[in-house]
């Protein structure tokens, strides 16, 4: 009688491992992870690398971002200016597979940094800029992103970012989209 018991409850413990899938640990509660993306803004191409950590309805992520923008000028030169961020903020997982195998994010946070104008001084000589080169800037930044996990520990992600820059004599409003990868620890 006691093997028949132990039998039945190896069978529904077994059956249960079957039915309901484990991986959905990939993002459990306090899951840190790794991301690297490069994104584009439509003239070039940035960088960015951030460490997450998952919690019960979406991530923290912490990191820096780097890009290169271009702005006309009055001149008809186009000027050159970069963005070196760190950043931080939350976002919410707004839907998501069962096995949390595909999910998508939504949310925001803050920024921080410099920008620096004509970085690779490519304006001719005669053009004087009448600001400094070099700015502190701050700021919000929306942020959207879809994770597919292709394998337990490793996603690939594709995203669209708005960063709200103030402090920028150039532009408050930028965007990005980008792909990533992501690795859980």
């Amino acid at each position: 009688m006691k093997v028949k018991i132990a039998h039945i409850g190896l069978t529904i413990l077994t059956s249960l491992l079957f039915i309901t899938t484990a991986s959905a640990q990939r993002t459990q509660s306090g899951q840190p992870s790794l991301r690297v993306s490069s994104l584009y803004n439509g003239l070039f191409v940035g960088a960015e690398a951030f460490y997450e950590q998952y919690t019960l309805s979406g991530y923290w992520q912490t990191g820096v971002s780097g890009n290169l923008y271009k702005a006309k000028l009055s001149s008809g030169d186009t000027l050159d200016y970069l963005h070196v961020i760190a950043e931080g903020g939350f976002l919410f997982r707004l839907a998501g597979t069962r096995s949390r195998s595909l999910n998508l994010y939504a949310g925001g946070g803050a920024l921080a940094g410099v920008e620096m104008l004509d970085p690779f001084n490519s304006l001719p000589e005669h053009i004087a800029l009448s600001q400094k080169q070099t700015s502190f800037i701050y700021g919000v930044y929306a942020q959207g992103v879809l994770e597919w996990f292709v394998a337990r520990k490793f996603a690939i992600l594709l995203q669209a970012s708005s960063p709200i820059t103030f402090g920028s004599g150039i532009r408050i409003v930028n965007g990005n989209v980008g792909i990533g990868l992501k690795l859980n620890l």
